[in-house]
């Protein structure tokens, strides 16, 4: 699973913890069940057992969010991916990207390139291919495509007086 440096003991906090979202997505789409259902049974287990993992609440932040927006989400993805139907990318890199979406959109203090540059590590630990330029490709198209264009009602207007002499002298008449 990848080499000594990008081994998962070398992986930040944080991208762990949206790798156990990924999986948690990942679980509930194989099962098709909710992702609060497998939030719900992962809890159980938690209490029952005080050695069973906790999730981090950061981690199930991103899986409740993804599943709020699910729809969205795969919009942007399926506009992003052209050729490919949402449906026909592989689970685990499709949550991969709904994850780093999420993020995107909705967690104002994870910057753009972060949440890419994340999602491409949790890719090449758990993702369908050592190749993560699908994901980062998709990615890239989507976050581009969310920024606000300028629309032309917030460019300056050109008056009369910012246009050279000869040309103000021409639209007088």
């Amino acid at each position: 699973m990848g080499n000594q440096q990008n081994g998962p003991d070398r992986l930040s906090a944080r991208t762990k913890w949206r790798m156990r979202a990924v999986e948690i997505l990942y679980e509930a789409e194989s099962r098709d069940t909710e992702p609060s259902k497998v939030l719900a049974e992962r809890a159980s287990r938690a209490f029952a057992d005080p050695e069973a993992p906790r999730l981090p609440a950061y981690a199930e932040e991103l899986v409740r969010g993804v599943a709020q927006h699910l729809g969205e989400l795969d919009a942007i993805i399926g506009a992003s991916a052209k050729g490919w139907a949402v449906e026909r990318i592989a689970a685990v890199d499709r949550n991969v990207m709904r994850v780093a979406l999420y993020e995107i959109r909705h967690v104002p203090d994870v910057d753009t390139p972060v949440a890419i540059k994340e999602a491409m590590r949790v890719a090449l630990q758990i993702g369908s291919s050592d190749d993560t330029s699908f994901v980062n490709a998709v990615l890239d198209k989507a976050a581009r495509a969310d920024k606000p264009q300028e629309r032309a009602e917030d460019k300056p207007r050109e008056s009369i007086e910012d246009k050279p002499r000869e040309e103000a002298d021409d639209t007088a008449e």
